[in-house]
């Protein structure tokens, strides 16, 4: 009992509400209205795209319908930054709201295995060692306007909130790589709704994950101190929902 009361604080600590606290599946209409009383502010007004950067080659791929951002993972921008979708605001310190589901009807994929210093398991011959694993797509949020700041939404057994790049990058301390990992697996299963709450406070991230805290003030060296929120490409359906912002700075 002491432990889920200090998990609460800890949640209300974050977000200055105790949103992140409500179960999924909820009417996503209540909390809208939840976290706007909080303080949020909305960056996606459920019918349109107003407000984000929409491209010629977005046009009938990234469409707004019924409160949800829907994506079918085939945008026709020739350059692959283009194909994601990002704001036309920009944004320092903030706590970020945002739902996300995978449509698509999962299948069998190869997936890499990581080891623990963040690292892909190689053969003898240099290739990635992988295993088979039900996949239902792959995707992320992009924070203060850069790629390599990306929030992972995605299939692995490694969980949605990973930070692929910074996880990757060598050129720092094997014991921050394997900060970039979440703690746990917290992702509905495919077909549900999740909810990230994404805090950034200076160079630090904070991702809560279906009421669970993944990443707690994990650094991001070298972020950017303001940029867009995007939505990334990765070739597969994807649906958003629910896009709010809290302003700390």
């Amino acid at each position: 009992m002491k432990r889920i009361l200090l998990a609460a604080v800890l949640i209300l600590v974050t977000t200055g509400s105790n949103f992140a606290q409500m179960s999924l599946p909820e009417d996503p209409n209540a909390a809208r209205t939840k976290l706007i009383a909080a303080g949020f502010e909305p960056i996606f007004d459920g019918k349109t795209l107003r407000g984000w950067d929409v491209k010629d080659g977005h046009e009938g791929h990234w469409v707004a319908r019924d409160g949800i951002i829907n994506y079918d993972g085939k945008a026709e921008s020739k350059a692959r930054p283009d194909k994601d979708l990002w704001t036309k605001q920009e944004y320092g310190d903030f706590t970020l709201c945002v739902e996300w589901r995978f449509p698509a009807k999962p299948t069998m994929k190869p997936h890499p295995i990581v080891l623990p210093n963040g690292d892909f398991d190689l053969d003898a011959d240099g290739k990635r060692k992988t295993i088979p694993r039900l996949d239902a797509g792959d995707s992320g949020i992009y924070v203060r306007g850069v790629m390599a700041a990306q929030i992972n939404i995605w299939s692995q057994w490694l969980g949605s909130g990973e930070i692929n790049e910074y996880r990757k990058n060598k050129s720092l301390p094997d014991e921050l790589r394997r900060r970039y990992f979440p703690t746990k697996r917290a992702d509905k299963p495919f077909g549900e709704w999740n909810r990230f709450l994404i805090t950034m406070r200076g160079e630090q991230i904070t991702i809560i994950l279906n009421g669970e805290k993944v990443l707690d003030k994990v650094p991001l060296p070298g972020v950017p101190a303001r940029g867009a929120i995007g939505l990334q490409h990765h070739g597969d359906p994807i649906q958003f929902r629910n896009l709010l912002v809290k302003k700390l700075d």
